[in-house]
């Protein structure tokens, strides 16, 4: 009885080549219409806005755009300065297009008295040593355009001035990633390219997947505009990344063309039974990476939902693309792809699969052996929960905060909401946070003007800056800055002060908190993600195999090559960024275990008429190949971002991904074959009829 899936593909594969105009056309169309929503789609940089909306931050952040907007802050040291002389930068500063305020010395203290009447600390927190430091809020956020417009006006008209802060470091990172992303490429291409090249049976094969895969990810790209926005790492990784996963869908249908071709088939027959062939161990490999980063839905730390769409969007965009386009154009370029055929320059790797069948017993407690500490260490490593880069790291953001921190010591900001009632609890208040040990000093109504006086007599910027009708606004300056133990603990102190004085409502928000909250959500991320993506994946391969040993196996594998690299960081006692790990975890099984499909599908192909040994080499034989080229493709692009991007956060996920990609194809090369040849009978005991013949 004939299979009619399969008598649907053949019908399906036949009517579409023929259509040799119209496919190409509505690809092109979509190209462009792409192209025109790029300018669209719109960029965060800001973190915070991924927590759930009911974190204590966000909570914050909401009431602080109704009530007073959430103002970016920056901080502005000029060296060398009479108190003259600050007050007329002071005054440059106002002028700034997008500047709201500037706090100085004057702000707090009656200048025109001898700096000795005052308290050291209060004098010091605005000028030491000759060096002034200007706090800066502007109209917008940190991460707004104007608000980086302003700060560019200011390092133009004032480049005397060293400037820090959040808001410059949320410029910094625009900076760097504008730059990166093109350098990156510039670098990943020609890579790519040679390396499609050395893998490729004919000097068109590597244009024809560039082309398949480059309309795919402009496609991917254009679509974000219909997203509220897409946070900065996935706007910069994920083309990238959608090139280095889903390029192994054209090289096992280019390969199996191949195949059929040298079996003497004509192009169209070769196109339709590559295109048939392929279909199952396509289809399974980007229903598996879309598991992944489906699992990533489920963060309450919503830029998993934000790297698991953009990015299973794309595989599915790629999918689509491959499987519909690259028939089509295979068969209008076959006659060329013929004439301009050359030598295979790939090694064949049947001597991988000799080696596994004989070495299959000390392979299986070689697994044993990686498996059980990689997994316990995983569970024991550090983590950043924000980019460290601009604390621990290089460039103009991290030598401005040394610079200034090496005149008037760390600093960081928190925006404290409060409830406007009584004025001596927020005196009161205001007092128990300036003793405490994190505070550098605190600024709010009651501290820059008398609290006798009737807040109808203050000036009205005053008024919109500290008070509105219902809340009251205080800003608190840290002796500490990054992310760091103290830090976590002044978070958790200065929140207990605040509830001992306003138990029933009170507001915080900051970098600091922001931190603090994200490491609170994610605690309980990794574990979800983890069984999520296991049970996709796992369900995805249990279908397509109609087995249920061989998803174990396959998982057994990859997600023990996932845990060996997750382990290395834990033995090198290297402090990971959060995100890197939570996303590596589905991004690494979901796009790696293309590379477990494959072998098997071919391995059980070939069983149906060879023993295991042979079956063995002539899988490797077939698609090792395409799994070490796919591999150096997602490795090469992996370490490019780990080398390039000055952002933490970016360059460790990226090192995780090229690193991995590497383990997990020597994994299924090496020690995948062994399980599969020991298990061999209980794979065909646990597998439908049909699937594996003996």
């Amino acid at each position: 009885m004939k299979d009619p899936g399969g008598l649907y593909m053949n019908i399906f594969f036949q009517s579409l080549i023929k259509k040799k105009l119209l496919i190409p056309i509505i690809f092109a169309a979509l190209t462009v219409i792409s192209i025109g929503l790029l300018p669209f789609v719109n960029v965060s940089y800001d973190m915070a806005s991924f927590l759930p909306k009911d974190s204590p931050t966000k909570q914050a952040v909401n009431l602080a755009i109704e009530e007073f907007a959430y103002p970016g802050n920056a901080v502005a040291m000029a060296k060398g300065v009479t108190i003259g002389e600050a007050l007329e930068i002071k005054s440059s500063l106002r002028a700034v297009s997008g500047v709201k305020s500037v706090i100085w010395l004057d702000d707090v203290i009656d200048i025109k008295a001898p700096l000795s009447f005052y308290p050291a600390d209060t004098v010091e927190t605005y000028y030491k040593n000759s060096s002034a430091l200007f706090h800066l809020e502007f109209y917008t956020d940190n991460y707004s355009l104007q608000t980086t417009q302003s700060i560019d006006e200011i390092v133009k008209n004032l480049p005397e001035l060293v400037i820090a802060g959040d808001a410059q470091n949320a410029r910094h990172m625009k900076n760097v990633l504008s730059g990166e992303i093109i350098s990156i490429i510039i670098i990943v291409l020609p890579i790519c390219l040679l390396i499609l090249l050395l893998a490729s049976h004919s000097w068109l094969e590597p244009l024809m997947y560039l082309i398949t895969i480059g309309i795919s990810i402009v496609i991917n790209m254009g679509t974000n505009a219909f997203f509220d926005n897409i946070s900065f790492i996935t706007n910069s990784m994920a083309s990238v990344l959608q090139l280095a996963i889903c390029m192994d869908y054209s090289i096992f249908l280019m390969h199996r063309y191949y195949e059929e071709r040298d079996l003497g088939n004509d192009i169209k027959t070769a196109v339709k039974k590559a295109s048939v062939e392929s279909f199952t161990s396509v289809s399974a490999s980007a229903l598996t990476t879309i598991g992944g980063f489906i699992a990533l839905l489920f963060m309450k730390y919503k830029i998993g939902a934000d790297v698991g769409l953009v990015l299973a969007k794309g595989i599915g965009i790629s999918f689509i693309t491959v499987m519909v386009l690259m028939p089509v154009l295979i068969n209008i370029f076959g006659k060329t792809l013929d004439k301009a055929r050359h030598k295979f320059w790939l090694p064949s790797l049947g001597g991988a699969g000799r080696f596994a069948y004989k070495a299959r017993y000390l392979l299986i407690v070689l697994l044993i052996i990686i498996i059980v500490p990689s997994f316990l260490a995983q569970r024991k490593n550090s983590f950043f929960y924000g980019d460290n880069s601009v604390t621990t790291g290089e460039g103009q953001a991290y030598e401005n905060r040394m610079a200034i921190a090496d005149v008037f010591g760390a600093s960081g900001y928190i925006m404290i909401i409060i409830p406007r009632r009584s004025v001596g609890e927020e005196v009161s208040l205001v007092k128990e946070l300036s003793d405490a040990p994190y505070t550098k000093s605190v600024l709010s109504a009651v501290t820059a003007a008398d609290p006798a006086i009737p807040a109808s007599f203050l000036p009205a910027s005053f008024r919109s800056a500290f008070m509105t009708d219902n809340y009251s606004r205080l800003i608190l300056y840290l002796n500490i800055e990054g992310e760091n133990a103290a830090m976590f603990d002044a978070v958790s102190t200065i929140r207990s002060i605040i509830k001992s004085h306003y138990p029933d409502e009170w507001y915080a928000a900051g970098v600091s908190t922001s931190l603090s909250d994200i490491r609170d959500t994610v605690e309980r991320d990794s574990s979800v993600v983890l069984v999520i993506s296991l049970m996709f994946v796992g369900l995805v391969i249990m279908l397509v195999f109609r087995s249920i040993s061989i998803p174990v196996l396959l998982l057994l594998v990859i997600q023990g090559s996932v845990w060996l690299n997750m382990s290395i960081p834990y033995f090198s006692d290297f402090r990971l960024a959060f995100i890197g790990y939570l996303v590596i975890s589905s991004l690494q099984l979901g796009a790696t275990i293309d590379y477990g499909i494959l072998l098997t599908n071919r391995y059980i192909s070939f069983r149906s008429s060879n023993p295991p040994k042979e079956s063995l080499v002539l899988a490797l034989k077939t698609c090792g190949s395409s799994i070490l080229v796919s591999a150096l493709i997602l490795a090469t692009a992996g370490f490019c971002f780990g080398i390039v991007s000055q952002l933490s956060s970016i360059s460790e996920l990226g090192i995780l991904i090229g690193r991995g990609a590497v383990l997990s194809c020597v994994m299924t090369l090496f020690i995948l074959p062994g399980l599969l040849s020991v298990f061999d009978k209980i794979i065909f005991k646990s597998t439908l009829k049909g699937r594996v013949k003996k």
